[in-house]
């Protein structure tokens, strides 16, 4: 099946997902053209900002594929502060970014929970 076909039929199975990703020239840009279509059709031509707060990347885990993990002793540790992490969210509001996420390296204790217990409830008040 060309590739055009499989666009106008939208026959979208495993095999032919594999097709349309690996083509290229023109058969590309259809696959681009195709895939606006679709992205307007569903959510429109808005565009939305996601924010992303990396707020620590201190982290307790040794995962070996990790930039972040505790064995990376070459790594120049952070780790913001509740009114620099509050800043940052109200930006992202202020902005009107369509979410924010935060994000750190995992540590686990009664303080680090309550901690962003305490962050989420003021990021909500904003």
């Amino acid at each position: 099946m060309e590739v055009k076909d499989i666009l106008e039929n939208e026959d979208f199975s495993k095999e032919n997902l594999i097709r349309l990703l690996s083509t290229e020239g023109e058969n590309r840009t259809l696959l681009f053209k195709k895939s606006a279509e679709v992205k307007e059709q569903y959510i429109g031509r808005k565009v939305w900002f996601r924010g992303l707060i990396e707020f620590s990347n201190v982290c307790s885990k040794d995962c070996l594929y990790c930039g972040i993990r505790k064995g990376n002793k070459i790594l120049k540790r952070y780790s913001l502060t509740d009114d620099e992490i509050i800043a940052a969210a109200k930006f992202a509001f202020d902005n009107r970014y369509g979410s924010i996420a935060l994000q750190s390296g995992e540590l686990e204790s009664e303080y680090i929970t309550s901690r962003i217990e305490n962050l989420l409830h003021r990021i909500k008040e904003l």
